[in-house]
């Protein structure tokens, strides 16, 4: 597992590459390993894309990552993502 500073860059890279917002969340759960979790996928996301905390909470609730409670689909994670990501 590398550091967060280094998965925020790996991340933006991958974007760069034009993966979408949900091939970025599973390619962060992959780099984390085992400590990925809601704090790691925020953390990770915020440093690589500057997106704001409470969008990342909302975020946090994507059925890809089956933390359970209420869920969202692909489609909204994508959206709610996407006014950060299309500045990249």
């Amino acid at each position: 597992m590398g550091n967060l500073e280094e998965i925020a860059g790996e991340l933006r890279a991958a974007h760069a590459e034009g993966k979408d917002a949900r091939g970025l969340a599973l390619l962060s759960r992959e780099k984390l390993g085992a400590a990925f979790g809601v704090i790691s996928f925020i953390a990770s996301f915020r440093l690589a894309f500057s997106i704001p905390l409470p969008v990342l909470q909302r975020a946090q609730a994507w059925q890809g990552f089956g933390w359970g409670g209420a869920e969202i689909s692909d489609e909204e994670f994508s959206v709610i993502l996407s006014p950060w990501l299309a500045k990249q």
